[in-house]
């Protein structure tokens, strides 16, 4: 008898938590009946199974979203009494918030470290309501921590799955051409970062530390990809750098791998993830990684020798790629100004795009590390959804 599975998630478009629906609903073995419940019909990622959305707009005005929240409960509930599933697996707030507190078969997926989100009503809703939850599934050691530790959850209903990746996949779409214009950025040494354009993320900063780069390889380049509120603010501070003709927004690409395999490095500068699909993929394209060693993911994924509660505070050669220390809070205006910690980060890219020698080891211990997050491995983690 097949079990019938409701994935529920705002969106199958960019991000994380994104991808590994698509991944999940494409591997699981056929004993599973799968419904891809979206709060609104944008869907980018390949997915298998039955597709169905709530038709929410997704409004950032307070009292749009207070209304059509209510609106997204009665018609979830609704599709819950009709599909009868055995599990509803959400990902993200407001489908986390829905399941919990209206289905008793609710499995809820944690993709941040919970105490570093600036949501004051999100945090106390989770010490509520996540311990009704029949299991909660973390991304990261340090999150699942967090959560038993700051929001009263019982460590046996917590368990860690890592991100998934499809490792054959990716390294077949990294060997798609790109176009001509875009061929010409990685004629130069590129550096590239994917994430969306938003507070947390510090591309502001990542464009104020470039500057200071270009002074040291005058033919480095620097490409984003990805979309986000923040893009006018961060389009305004590449022009008044001047650097117009160096730093390249390429918006969402279905395809990044491409793009990844033909830049020389990866960088994340985040102040908080749950555990990056980004460095995951940059890896599988044999790139070297540098990253923040923010709260939580990049020290379980680039040093997971050491302990999860290790802060690197200064450059850390780790096993797997390069820590460095979270920017501080506070930000200087001043363009020719670096701080502390922003300055460690510069130097590490500096050291990588010169030094070849640890270019290349980082090159090949990134190709190693990916393979550990291989979906063939990670599925297997996933068994309690179908298992007897």
């Amino acid at each position: 008898m097949k079990k019938k599975i409701i994935f529920f998630i705002p969106t199958l478009n960019e991000g994380g938590g994104e991808r590994v629906v698509s991944e999940l609903s494409l591997n699981l073995p056929d004993s599973v009946e799968r419904i891809i419940l979206l709060f609104k019909n944008e869907v980018f990622y390949p997915y298998k199974g039955k597709l169905i959305s709530l038709n929410i707009p997704l409004f950032n005005n307070v009292f749009f979203r207070i209304y059509y929240f209510f609106v997204a409960v009665w018609r979830f509930k609704k599709i819950i009494k009709k599909e009868s599933p055995d599990l509803v697996i959400s990902f993200g707030a407001p489908a986390n918030i829905i399941n919990v507190l209206f289905n008793k078969k609710a499995i809820l997926r944690i993709d941040t470290f919970l105490s570093s989100l600036p949501s004051k009503t999100y945090k106390i809703l989770a010490k509520i309501l996540f311990k009704k939850a029949l299991n909660i599934i973390c991304v990261s050691k340090v999150s699942a921590k967090d959560l038993a530790e700051n929001f009263n959850v019982k460590k046996e209903k917590i368990k860690v799955i890592y991100n998934l990746i499809d490792t054959k996949k990716i390294k077949e779409l990294s060997l798609a051409p790109i176009k001509a214009d875009f061929e010409k950025i990685f004629n130069n040494p590129a550096i590239i970062t994917i994430g969306r354009l938003a507070n947390g993320k510090n591309h502001l900063r990542l464009v104020k530390i470039f500057k200071e780069i270009k002074k040291d390889i005058k033919n480095a380049k620097l490409v984003i990809l990805g979309t986000g509120k923040l893009e006018p603010e961060i389009k305004k501070a590449i022009k008044d750098f001047g650097l117009k003709e160096d730093i390249h927004l390429l918006g969402w690409q279905k395809n990044p791998f491409n793009f990844l395999a033909k830049a020389k490095l990866f960088v994340l500068p985040s102040s908080r993830e749950g555990l990056p699909c980004s460095i995951l993929e940059a890896m599988a394209c044999g790139l070297p990684v540098i990253s923040a060693d923010c709260k939580a993911g990049p020290r379980e994924i680039l040093a997971p020798d050491t302990s999860i509660a290790e802060e690197a505070d200064n450059i850390e050669y780790a096993e797997f790629g390069i820590l460095t220390p979270v920017f501080e809070k506070e930000n200087s205006q001043d363009e020719n100004y670096l701080t502390k910690n922003e300055e460690i980060f510069k130097k590490a890219i500096t050291e990588v795009l010169i030094n070849k020698n640890l270019s290349d080891n980082l090159n090949k211990k990134s190709l190693q590390r990916a393979n550990d997050f291989d979906i063939i491995k990670i599925i297997k983690e996933w068994s309690f959804l179908y298992d007897k």
